[in-house]
């Protein structure tokens, strides 16, 4: 989709484009309400300069074109986020028409805090008030005509996962753009009264500093943020707003700024963020009071099985065991599903590679170049890859509108803060053992950049299924299957440790979870394969054709016979460090791509030789190669995939981080083995 079209001066001119904002908490419904309006009119990518993701879409209703931001869920319109900040400055720049607040009635004071701030921007607002059916079988309702009479902005009931109430969101918008055009006012209208009524003492600061900027400066030439919102934040000691204010001033008052919050700090003896988040509570507390109807219980009624399963999926024993099963019941559906597609794909290839080598010649060229390594590359990218990402994020979906992801998170939250990451972390590792490549995609549902970093760094160390084919095949096979258990264990060792190390390296602190545990509720499968195919369709126009171009280039460079000089170059390391024969270099080259191809290339050398893959190479030698396949850099589809959740630097940073103690560790192993031996 394009870019953002200009802001219409005039809303009646002939295109009549308007531009839409969905803001919220985490898991309030913002992105199904976003599906439900956008369908498979999306984008996917990252604000200009940041490497918070950016959800674009568009669509024509009424004869208005609409775009559609789904802004990074945030709790409130501090800087203390990357998200934070992307999404207030988007919020108030001329790119952006109509605010929607999308709250969840389920978690109402929490949802509100963030409304009160959007309201002090005095930005056009429209509040949808999501999972009203929810609120309804719980004998509540809330009261919109007083919401409307005391709040001043449209209110409307959304029952998101079903589309009620959605496009009557649309509908608003458009009414309250044409009455605004009509009336010829601006975006902002900077005598809109503040919602929130702080105390006596903390309305007299902000009068004061209000005054202040008015003789010193003048928001509205450099900066869309209303006086009061200003002062606001100058007394809450935002960096932010701090730099602006001191950048765009003639006269120097912030030392006054410094005055005034200090007073009262000394005055409630509290420190100013918990001041005046008591003060925007306390006023949430009294508008709830008013809007919420308690409709009356008839009879006491038993607890249903929704109430029941959330008991015992967060128990300190049973939501273990429900955990485990959960988790393998998921790794089970992946890769049953996945390896029956896979087998299907790979027989047909088979089939179709005998009759293209019965007309073309097997040692045609271009047969080779085109077939072996473009089509063989794509074959092994949609059998060996694909095949497993759509039903990992129709389970982690299906997970994620049930509820039940955010209760396995709190589960395993504890352990996993020890490497700077959240609960959610386990999620995608577990699936990992599966394949690294939706499971790294799977690393976006973390809340900050370096939380989600840890978490691909992590999830990339995990052994895929493509390992443990070649550990089970190598070592299992031959040398013992408790030297696969001493293998996994070392394994599981340096992924504690690498997340030890980035969390103690890394800037910044692992922040407290919090996650919204909506009720538990029947998935809705239209929005679920809505939301797969938009997370599938990343790695099929991003990296199926990176894939292709590989598969091509190894195949020149195996028949151009460039591989040899590769052996040369790296039998310093494979021959001298670890001990492997020269040939196992090209080996774990073609790993990069899949690592079980190192396993069956061994087992066609050995073949070719007259020989076994035991007699080709010693105990000592298949536990190396193995843990070395373990530990080393993940198949480029990985690699793709982190990049385009991070960045490539970061992408090339994890490739060297585990190449490197790929080498480390099996040298070791090597060198003790031979020390072993002599002593």
């Amino acid at each position: 989709m394009s870019s953002h079209t200009p802001k219409q001066k005039n809303f009646n001119e002939e295109k009549r484009t308007i531009n839409i904002a969905l803001a919220g908490n985490p898991n309030v419904g913002k992105s199904v309400i976003f599906n439900q309006l956008t369908g498979l009119s999306q984008t996917i990518g990252n604000w200009p300069g940041k490497t918070v993701e950016r959800m674009e879409g568009y669509l024509e209703f009424l004869g208005y074109h609409f775009n559609i931001v789904d802004l990074p869920g945030i709790y409130s319109l501090s800087t203390y986020t990357l998200e934070e900040i992307v999404s207030r400055e988007y919020i108030v720049s001329e790119d952006v028409d109509i605010i929607i607040n999308v709250i969840d009635v389920t978690n109402l004071d929490r949802n509100l805090f963030l409304t009160f701030q959007l309201i002090e921007l005095g930005v056009p607002l429209i509040l949808a008030f999501n999972q009203m059916d929810i609120l309804r079988k719980r004998n509540r309702d809330l009261d919109f005509q007083k919401i409307e009479k005391l709040i001043h902005l449209p209110a409307l009931p959304v029952v998101a996962v079903h589309g009620t109430g959605v496009h009557e969101l649309l509908e608003k918008a458009i009414e309250m753009l044409v009455a605004k055009d009509s009336k010829s006012k601006s975006k902002t209208d900077p005598n809109i009264k503040s919602l929130t009524s702080f105390g006596k003492e903390i309305e007299e600061k902000i009068d004061i500093l209000v005054k202040d900027l008015e003789k010193n400066y003048d928001p509205r030439e450099k900066s869309p943020y209303p006086k009061r919102f200003l002062a606001i934040k100058l007394l809450e000691n935002d960096e932010e707003i701090y730099d602006l204010v001191n950048n765009n001033q003639e006269t120097n008052f912030l030392s006054n700024v410094e005055v005034q919050r200090n007073a009262l700090e000394d005055l409630h003896g509290e420190d100013i963020t918990t001041i005046i988040s008591s003060e925007i509570y306390t006023n949430i507390q009294s508008l709830t009071d008013k809007i919420i109807i308690n409709k009356p219980i008839k009879k006491k009624k038993v607890k249903n099985y929704a109430d029941i399963f959330d008991h015992l999926t967060t128990h300190s024993i049973w939501g273990y065991v429900i955990l485990i099963m959960v988790l393998l019941g998921i790794y089970l559906f992946t890769f049953s599903v996945g390896d029956f597609l896979g087998g299907l794909i790979d027989e047909l290839f088979t089939a179709w590679s005998e009759q293209i080598y019965l007309n073309y010649n097997e040692d045609n060229i271009l047969v080779n170049i085109f077939w072996d390594g473009g089509f063989g590359g794509l074959i092994g990218a949609i059998g060996g890859v694909l095949v497993y990402v759509i039903p990992f994020f129709i389970t982690i979906e299906i997970l994620q509108d049930s509820g039940y992801l955010p209760r396995a998170a709190f589960l395993m939250d504890r352990a996993m803060h020890a490497m700077g990451v959240h609960g959610k972390t386990v999620i995608t590792m577990v699936l990992g053992f599966g394949c690294n490549v939706p499971a790294c995609a799977g690393c976006r549902i973390m809340e900050t950049e370096r939380e989600k970093k840890i978490s691909i760094a992590l999830t990339s160390l995990v052994p895929c299924a493509a390992v443990m084919t070649v550990v089970l095949g190598l070592v299992g096979r031959h040398v013992g299957l408790e030297w696969v258990l001493i293998l996994f264990l070392i394994n599981f060792l340096v992924i504690f440790l690498v997340g030890r190390i980035l969390n103690k390296t890394m800037p910044g602190t692992c922040t407290e979870l919090i996650m919204e545990m909506h009720a538990y509720r029947t998935p809705n499968y239209k929005v679920i394969f809505k939301q797969t195919w938009i997370r599938t369709k990343e790695f099929v126009y991003k990296a199926l054709p990176i894939i292709i171009i590989l598969g091509i280039v190894l195949e020149i460079l195996f028949i151009l016979n460039l591989l040899e000089p590769v052996n040369f170059i790296l039998s310093p390391i494979t021959v001298i460090w670890l001990g492997l024969p020269a040939l196992t270099g090209v080996f774990l080259i073609y790993g990069i791509l899949r690592k079980e191809l190192t396993l069956v290339l061994l087992a066609i050398l050995a073949e070719n030789l007259g020989l076994t893959i035991a007699q080709l190479l010693s105990p000592i030698q298949m536990i190396t190669f193995s843990l070395v396949s373990m530990l080393y850099v993940p198949c480029f589809a990985t690699i793709i995939i982190i990049a385009k959740q991070t960045n490539w630097k970061y992408a090339l940073q994890i490739s060297i981080l585990e190449i490197s103690i790929a080498l480390l560790i099996g040298g070791i192993v090597n060198f003790s083995f031979f020390l072993f031996v002599i002593f």
